[in-house]
Formats: C-alpha cells, sequence, structure tokens
C-alpha cells in the first residue's frame, strides 16, 4: 500500500495527491488571513531538513522559526501543548520519509513550478 503523506502538505491535481511530492509542500492557500503556500516538511534542504529536533519542538511551541512567524493558517496552536515526546516521534517520522526537493518560499511572489504544477513563491526555481 502507498502512502501519499499529509493532506495539508502534500500537493495535490485533479486526480488527487501528487505521487512522489508526499510532504514536499507547494499548494496555495487562500483565505481571510491572507494567502500562504504548504511547506516542504521533507528532510531535503529545500524542506526542513536543516531543522534538529530542538528546532522542530521550538518551532511547534511557539509558532516561530528563529524570528519568522509562521502563517496563521498553520495550526501550531493544536501542537503548541504536545508533550515533547510526542513532538519528538512526529519529528523522528518527518526525518524518515524520502526527501523531496522541492522548494516553496512564501517570502517571494508566486511563479509557476513545474513539479507540483502550481504558482508559488519559489516555484521558478524547481
Amino acid at each position: 500500500m502507498v502512502t501519499v503523506g499529509c493532506g495539508c502538505h502534500t500537493p495535490a491535481d485533479q486526480k488527487g495527491p501528487i505521487r512522489g511530492m508526499e510532504y514536499g509542500g507547494g499548494e496555495v492557500l487562500k483565505g481571510p488571513w491572507g494567502e500562504a503556500t504548504r511547506a516542504n516538511i521533507t528532510p531535503d534542504a529545500s524542506g526542513i531538513g536543516y531543522y534538529d529536533e530542538a528546532q522542530f519542538l521550538q518551532v511547534m511551541h511557539t509558532g516561530f522559526v528563529q524570528a519568522r512567524k509562521l502563517s496563521s493558517i498553520m495550526p501550531f496552536g493544536e501542537f503548541t501543548n504536545l508533550r515533547d515526546d510526542d513532538l519528538k516521534a512526529i519529528f523522528a517520522y518527518l526525518q524518515s520519509v524520502p526527501p523531496v526537493k522541492h522548494r516553496v518560499d512564501n517570502s517571494l511572489p508566486p511563479t509557476y513550478c513545474r513539479l507540483c504544477r502550481q504558482k508559488h513563491g519559489g516555484g521558478d526555481q524547481n
């Protein structure tokens, strides 16, 4: 059985989740809070490969990646009160998934991405 990953971080097209892009990010979310693209949370350098366990815990508890606040669409409030052991298990799992080279950068203007076939920041760099 093939798993398709987290719906929040796996891009999809009209046929469903894009195989090989599990957890690779790229889908744009729009709402009253603004617009944000789902992040690549794989262990690739273009994802969260630079995170160590301590940084992952900090991000999930605070909603900040160092000085940068996560988009309000990320429900970090749902994770903030999880026990460290639970967050460590999530991090260990994310470190075990296949890395997906897919640059997603919410600080850049949206451009077409040939990998996820959507427009997002950094899309033209894939």
